[in-house]
């Protein structure tokens, strides 16, 4: 068994996917008999209670940490405050944030002059992204090894040093239907205003007039239109609950490298709506794309005619999508991980 440290540049109450994807890798190595300890820096902190999402595991959050006695670190990567994680031990540096992908996002994205990168994104994932692209892009000093969630990713990194590709994971078993779909058809959108909040609101103001309910789940969203905002839901049954009854997820965000929401839906029978990036095409996904407003309302009145008119061939697109989230189940995935960290733990014996 390992002693595994867990390290993050924000506080896991953010609870944005990155931090849940810590909190899972944490329960799961508790799970299995390693030892964890969480280390977090005090930033972005939200009113999420940990207790309930971490099975008594160590968590620290402090503007400094001095780590000892681990066999490896995995870190959440972000340039140079990885160095506030102080001590001897092999360094793994998982690429999580859009920011160090840019040839993944939408073109948009990869065009927007730096002032309007700033106002839509903010200014620190603007320092991130020049201090990555100025210094650390070529040799992610400070890293034993890198890992890589989205296989278009692994194709970026590889030959830079050691990496691995292991994609997000999902429990099938946990996050599966649990109760029939709502009579009225609905849409779902998950996820930060920054994650195309605007376009699901154009989209559903676009479709005013029809029979549909449109639905937001997020930490800084509102209602607004004919859009109902739920707010952010860190109750995984609940979260299981919203999933298993609507009827289409419409993922409008530009910026991605591996959106937990879109296992989860999927391992609901939710069909997904996306636009189309690289990002989202490397995930290998039976999902449907559109490029504009336009697409996104053409193809949600589709599915609702599909879903009103032909329940047939709805149940057969929901469970095509169950069927590619198993590909990504928990018990498959997750020991390439833990393969993966004890490698880079071997490092320090060698």
């Amino acid at each position: 068994m390992m002693k595994i440290a867990l390290c993050h540049h924000y506080s896991l109450t953010y609870f944005g996917g990155g931090e849940r994807f810590l909190i899972d890798v944490a329960n799961q190595l508790k799970k299995k008999g390693h030892d964890v300890v969480m280390y977090a820096l005090p930033f972005g902190r939200r009113q999420v209670q940990l207790t309930k999402l971490l099975q008594d595991i160590e968590y620290h959050e402090n503007f400094i940490h001095n780590i000892r006695d681990v066999d490896v670190a995995y870190f959440i990567y972000a340039p140079l405050v990885h160095n506030l994680f102080v001590g001897e031990f092999p360094r793994i540096g998982g690429i999580h944030a859009f920011v160090f992908l840019s040839e993944l996002q939408h073109i948009e994205i990869g065009t927007m002059n730096d002032a309007n990168f700033i106002r839509n994104f903010g200014i620190s994932r603007f320092i991130s992204k020049f201090c990555f692209e100025k210094i650390e892009k070529k040799k992610l000093r400070g890293f034993d090894a890198i890992h890589v969630i989205n296989e278009e990713a692994f194709k970026l990194f590889r030959g830079e040093k050691r990496v691995y590709y292991v994609p997000n994971w999902i429990d099938t078993l946990h996050f599966r239907p649990v109760e029939d779909k709502g009579s009225r058809f609905s849409v779902l959108f998950s996820g930060r205003r920054t994650k195309g909040f605007s376009t699901f609101v154009e989209v559903a103001n676009l479709l005013r007039t029809k029979e549909i309910d449109f639905i937001a789940i997020g930490p800084d969203l509102e209602s607004t239109g004919n859009v109902k905002n739920l707010g952010l839901i860190t109750d995984v049954e609940q979260l299981i609950r919203l999933y298993s009854n609507v009827h289409l997820l419409a993922y409008t965000s530009k910026t991605d490298v591996f959106p937990l929401t879109l296992l989860e839906a999927a391992a609901c029978k939710v069909p997904i709506v996306a636009l189309q990036t690289r990002a989202i095409q490397g995930l290998n996904m039976p999902l449907f794309y559109a490029t504009s407003v336009k697409d996104f309302a053409g193809l949600i009145v589709k599915f609702q005619n599909i879903w009103q008119k032909r329940r047939e061939n709805y149940i057969k697109l929901s469970d095509r999508m169950r069927a590619e989230a198993i590909k990504y189940d928990v018990n498959d995935v997750f020991p390439k991980f833990v393969d993966m960290l004890k490698e880079v733990a071997m490092l320090s014996k060698d």
